[in-house]
Formats: structure tokens, C-alpha cells, sequence
């Protein structure tokens, strides 16, 4: 976890790996797990695929929403038409019960 956070920063952290865990592209991805936004975003800006890359921005988003992040701004209509069955079904189980970090 990150160095200071407190319980609420930890848990939150927590639940961003299982999320980020939940889209097969993110599987050890940097900054995936455990949890950093910095190293994730740094991670999507490189040689990594579409679908990738849009499951990276749907992740930082839902971490902070109000962050203009480098690797760009998550679209659902673009992210919907290059994510295959898996990355769908992962987003499609957070919108059922979205939450926020």
C-alpha cells in the first residue's frame, strides 16, 4: 500500500486492484497491483493495445474521475467496440454496482 495512506485510502486501494484485476489486459500490469494510479497511467501512455489502453483510462477513472490522466479519457463507446467478451463482462460488473474511489 502506499507509504502514510490511512485505513479508508487502504481499502480503497484494495478494492482498485480488484478491479483493475477483473479486466484480463490489466493482469500484472504496473500499478495495477498492487495499486498506483501514477504507474498504471504511465503504463497505458506506452506500447500497449487499444483495449489495453481503454481498460487503463476506465480504471484511473473510476480511482479519480477529475484527473486529466496522460494516457487520455475513458470513452464507453470506444472502449465497448475494441474490448472483447471479457473486458465487457468486467465493465459491466462495476456499472451493475458502480462505486467510486
Amino acid at each position: 500500500m502506499g507509504e502514510g495512506w490511512d485505513e479508508r485510502e487502504e481499502r480503497m486501494a484494495l478494492r482498485m486492484e480488484a478491479l483493475a484485476a477483473s479486466f484480463p489486459s490489466l493482469r500484472g500490469a504496473p500499478g495495477a497491483d498492487p495499486w498506483n494510479a501514477c504507474a498504471l497511467n504511465l503504463w497505458a501512455c506506452q506500447g500497449v493495445s487499444h483495449g489495453e489502453r481503454c481498460a487503463a483510462r476506465f480504471v484511473l477513472t473510476v480511482w479519480n474521475q477529475h484527473e486529466a490522466w496522460e494516457c487520455g479519457r475513458f470513452e464507453i463507446m470506444e472502449a465497448l467496440q475494441v474490448w472483447d467478451a471479457g473486458h465487457t463482462a468486467a465493465f459491466v460488473a462495476w456499472a451493475r454496482a458502480p462505486w467510486w474511489a
